[in-house]
């Protein structure tokens, strides 16, 4: 597996913490038991919300969430992903949106 590929939603509160760690939950039962995708955790913080998978294919995986995953938070899902040695993100879901960066998320 060679990239990162970042399911991202906007969230403030608690409530959208918790939606986020259920998706993940999902995410580890449903999508990462074929072996295709590794979910490796999330982050909170500065009115964004990421999801971490490592795949070999991103838009295979993507769309294999987007097509199997019923969950409130997909509603409004962005997507991108980068080579794990680069620091560059490719958006990739919508397919209007240009540009995908994570944002540092600062302890």
């Amino acid at each position: 597996m060679k990239y990162q590929l970042v399911l991202q939603f906007t969230g403030t509160v608690i409530p959208d913490y918790d939606s986020l760690v259920d998706l993940e939950s999902v995410l580890i039962e449903q999508i990462q038991e074929d072996g295709k995708a590794t979910v490796d955790g999330h982050d909170f913080g500065s009115s964004q919300m990421n999801l971490f998978l490592t795949v070999d294919d991103p838009e295979n995986v993507l769309s294999r969430i987007r097509g199997k995953i019923e969950h409130p938070l997909m509603e409004r899902v962005r997507a991108g992903y980068r080579n794990v040695t680069d620091n560059t993100f490719r958006a990739i879901w919508p397919e209007s949106l240009h540009e995908f960066s994570v944002k540092s998320i600062q302890a």
